[in-house]
């Protein structure tokens, strides 16, 4: 299992890093860091989630959106921390 470093998820609105290319598949994305030479891909989920980081939102208000686009009963909070954790750490966001 993979085990990541948690970057602390603070109460601003994340927003994806500038010079990103993001391509679209048909179960995620494919986001390319040209500085760095990296490729990630991140599943449907992980994909909803940085799309919904534009700034505009704070983690709760995201985790509350990914809620309502899965139909849950309850807004996924810890996942999406986690979610925006690992985005974080893999300096996908800031």
């Amino acid at each position: 299992m993979t085990s990541y470093r948690r970057a602390p998820v603070s109460s601003e609105n994340p927003t994806v890093v500038d010079g990103l290319e993001i391509n679209e598949t048909k179960d995620g994305l494919i986001v390319y860091e040209s500085q760095r030479d990296r490729v990630h891909y991140l599943n449907a989920t992980a994909a909803v989630v940085f799309t919904l980081c534009d700034g505009t939102m704070d983690a709760s208000a995201i985790a509350d959106a990914v809620g309502k686009a899965y139909e849950l009963d309850n807004a996924p909070t810890a996942d999406v921390d986690v979610c925006l954790g690992q985005l974080r750490d893999e300096g996908l966001l800031r």
